[in-house]
């Protein structure tokens, strides 16, 4: 039995061309696909899977970031090729950008308070056009950027650590001269206030330096309110994920300059400083304890925050504290004296001083006699710092930092310029530390700070850099 097909009946001429139009679309968007496939498996750096990135992983701290103005080219670390091949379109690059943020300046109280400015990271999207005779590319990845080229003026780096006692503070590394100073030089300490994941490189190229960290912002509605011990406790929760996040940090500041103005105040600090210390040395990391303005605290009240210091001596902690003076660092100093500062006695040969050197009265009149003479101690902000108006001790001509005294040191005879003024005046200062074994170093007030009017573009130590490099270099 046969079966009669039954033809069907051809499609209108209309619909035949709808048909072959949506093919040829259908075709030429596989083809798109496939091209572009090919093209980043071939042309472009190999993206891994989310899963490979993150499965395993811990979450480590950048080292650094760089300002835009000193980011390389694109085209500078792409390998040119000459040759036929088509330029294809250069892909977004990502970099990231430092912005300074919306904040001011905190007006906390006393002519030597630290900065407490916010910044935002924020990162920014250039689409780089430039046209080449190749193929873009893989991108070369440098996990640190190449040291900043040697000027003439650099002196040759130490094979070791100096044996001077002068480090740097840091607001913020955005000045290259920062790192070309410590390979150079090696310091023995610095410090950096929130800005904290480039310590990780200072322990790469100087691993014996003693790096400072401190995270701006403390409240001190808790003093005489919250037992002490529970405040630290407190304190360290809010900040232990960055501790957690830079380990390139050795010791941790906390509360910064606290003013006890009176006993009672002092002794809730010390209690909780000294939980502070022997918590965070419980949980693995290491405290600073103290954070001292200069001129502060009074003799007597040092009695009260002994309690922190035994703490520190018996939980690895350190002592910190800040020194400034002005016009130059040896005004206010002497010795075979009482009264120095009020209530304290006479330390004989030993000289100290009501600004610079103040340290010696805690070492000499509290800590020796205790038996913890050898507690580290790390002057964690140190330098020029002046008077608002002419007059007061020394003739001081006025000026709010070292930028302001060039001039006059220069004509005191100090140096050239102000700069080479200002490491003479330095060095008189790392002489004196230097006859105390106890003293780690002291962190310059400061490198890389903000430019455009902010408060302490006055104290950057930009050109100070290099002088006090050669200065250093000498120090065996």
């Amino acid at each position: 039995m046969t079966t009669q097909t039954k033809r069907s009946l051809p499609l209108p001429a209309r619909q035949r061309r709808y048909l072959l139009g949506l093919t040829l679309a259908l075709a030429g968007i596989l083809l798109t696909l496939l091209v572009i496939t090919v093209n980043a498996a071939s042309h472009g750096p190999e993206v891994p899977g989310l899963e490979s990135v993150l499965v395993g992983q811990t979450v480590t701290p950048i080292a650094s970031v760089t300002p835009i103005a000193s980011v390389t080219p694109i085209a500078s670390v792409i390998p040119i090729v000459s040759g036929p091949t088509p330029t294809p379109t250069r892909p977004p690059v990502v970099i990231w950008k430092w912005t300074e943020g919306i904040e001011e300046f905190g007006g906390a109280p006393g002519p030597t308070s630290t900065p407490s400015v916010y910044y935002a990271f924020v990162p920014v999207l250039y689409r780089n056009d430039l046209v080449v005779t190749s193929s873009w590319g893989q991108l070369d990845v440098v996990a640190n950027p190449p040291p900043v080229p040697p000027t003439p003026d650099w002196p040759p780096g130490l094979a070791g650590q100096t044996a001077s006692k002068l480090g740097l503070h840091a607001v913020v590394n955005n000045d290259p001269y920062i790192m070309e100073f410590i390979r150079r030089v090696r310091p023995r300490v610095v410090k950096s206030v929130d800005d904290l994941g480039w310590l990780s490189d200072v322990k790469l190229v100087s691993p014996n330096t003693v790096t400072i960290g401190r995270i701006s912002g403390q409240d001190e509605s808790m003093v005489e309110v919250v037992d002490p011990a529970t405040a630290a406790d407190i304190y360290i929760a809010s900040q232990l994920e960055k501790y957690r996040l830079n380990p390139g940090v050795d010791f941790w500041e906390g509360w910064n300059e606290f003013v006890p103005v009176s006993y009672q105040r002092m002794a809730w600090y010390a209690q909780f400083e000294a939980r502070r210390a022997c918590a965070m040395q419980a949980l693995g990391y290491r405290a600073a304890v103290g954070g001292f303005s200069v001129g502060v605290p009074e003799y007597a009240d040092m009695a009260a925050f002994m309690p922190a210091l035994e703490a520190a001596y018996r939980c690895g902690a350190i002592f910190t504290l800040h020194e400034y003076n002005s016009p130059t660092l040896t005004c206010g100093t002497q010795s075979n004296a009482a009264n120095i500062i009020p209530g304290a006695p006479n330390f004989g040969n030993v000289l100290v001083g009501y600004h610079t050197l103040r340290y010696r009265f805690w070492y000499e009149g509290y800590l020796k006699p205790r038996g913890l003479g050898d507690l580290p101690l790390a002057i964690s902000e140190a330098g020029v710092e002046g008077r608002r108006e002419p007059g007061g001790p020394c003739n001081d001509p006025s000026g709010k930092a070292w930028k302001d005294y060039d001039d006059y040191w220069v004509a005191q005879g100090f140096g050239s310029g102000g700069a080479e003024a200002y490491v003479n005046i330095l060095a008189w200062y790392d002489q004196e530390l230097r006859k105390d074994p106890y003293v780690i170093g002291a962190a310059l007030f400061t490198v890389g700070a903000p430019y455009g009017g902010t408060s302490w573009s006055e104290f950057d130590l930009h050109e100070v850099l290099v002088p006090l490099a050669k200065y250093e270099v000498t120090q065996q």
